[in-house]
């Protein structure tokens, strides 16, 4: 199993939209990857217009597809411009 563990910091003033975006984006990922094991956004609540989205994979094929995925580069597309830094750190699972 592969982890993913992104960490999304936004330009003020963008966090209703960013959240309406995800709240349309997500599921249909989830529906429409069967590799995708888990994926999910939660708000940090220490830091403000910071959000980490958690994904897991199958394994290297389905977080391949999903990243080749035409929707998912629509949905960066369309994120980004809210977006004033991104971190991805991509892990192995150990336990």
């Amino acid at each position: 199993m592969i982890l993913v563990v992104a960490t999304v910091r936004l330009h003020p003033e963008r966090a209703s939209e960013y959240e309406a975006a995800l709240a349309d984006i997500m599921p249909k990922v989830r529906a429409a990857n069967p590799g995708v094991l888990f994926y999910h956004a939660g708000k940090c609540r220490e830091e403000p217009d910071t959000y980490r989205v958690v994904e897991a994979y199958a394994g290297q094929d389905a977080m391949d597809r999903h990243i080749g995925s035409e929707s998912l580069q629509q949905s960066l597309a369309g994120l980004m411009p809210m977006i004033a830094d991104l971190d991805i750190r991509i892990h192995d699972c150990v336990a």
